[in-house]
């Protein structure tokens, strides 16, 4: 159990609340006095409320679905979050300490203007936290199955199945927007070297369990997935289902 559990649905995903919990420490580790935190794309708020109860945070939380921002609205219980309805490259970045873009950037084809904004407008010393599914990965490759079905207009047969079997979702309303950008961790450090920014760590994310908890809802997977999460840090990056990136511009220790 951790300190934010009561406000994240992730509690019951055991793979998204691994990622949860990285944002989380990496931020609070650092401790800094006040933090400004952006997460963009916030969804309905499964990481951006509980970055609410870091010391002296200022959470802002950003997106262009209103739905999304409505619901995370409904929820949220804290003083020091601001949610806007705000295309990235519009809003003004230069306060932030931490930049969040977490399962986002796949879904984004012009991501690199995204990363270019970033690194133009982030002031020295920001930190961008970024995560995103390994492109040729076993999990994209498992999700094969599941992206054709919605290809051919299935979405409706999927959503029956998944509440048939119990499932919940803590996705934004938007889950069902494809994957239209396949990252490799050489292919996003090379791209943001040209941009001026340096990746200090890579952290791998599982290796089979996020395809168990898509096609198997109905398993139990707290304990799997502690093994899987272990085992995905002792293989090469390119057999993870997933990366954590923390970047800094290339000038800043």
């Amino acid at each position: 159990m951790a300190e934010f559990d009561q406000y994240t649905e992730y509690v019951d995903f055991p793979c998204h609340y691994e990622r949860l919990n990285w944002i989380y420490t990496t931020i609070k580790k650092a401790q800094k006095n006040p933090v400004h935190i952006l997460d963009v794309g916030c969804g309905t708020g499964n990481v951006t409320l509980p970055l609410c109860i870091i010391e002296n945070a200022q959470v802002t939380g950003i997106d262009v679905h209103q739905g999304n921002l409505d619901i995370t609205a409904s929820k949220n219980k804290f003083s020091n979050l601001k949610l806007e309805f705000l295309y990235f490259e519009k809003g003004d970045i230069t306060k932030f300490d931490y930049i969040i873009l977490t399962e986002v950037l796949e879904h984004i084809p012009n991501y690199t203007e995204i990363l270019e904004y970033a690194a133009k407008h982030g002031k020295k010393g920001m930190q961008l936290l970024i995560t995103v599914p390994n492109g040729f990965g076993p999990f994209e490759i498992g999700m094969q199955p599941l992206y054709l079905m919605r290809k051919m207009g299935l979405n409706g047969f999927i959503w029956k199945v998944k509440k048939l079997l119990g499932k919940k979702e803590p996705y934004s309303q938007n889950y069902d927007t494809p994957h239209v950008n396949f990252f490799t961790v050489p292919r996003l450090k090379r791209e943001l070297k040209t941009m001026g920014m340096k990746v200090i760590e890579v952290k791998n994310a599982y290796f089979l369990a996020p395809i168990f908890e898509t096609y198997l809802p109905f398993i139990p997977l707290k304990s799997f997935s502690k093994f899987d999460n272990w085992l995905a840090q002792k293989l090469p990056h390119f057999m993870a289902s997933g990366h954590y990136y923390r970047i800094v511009h290339e000038d800043v220790k």
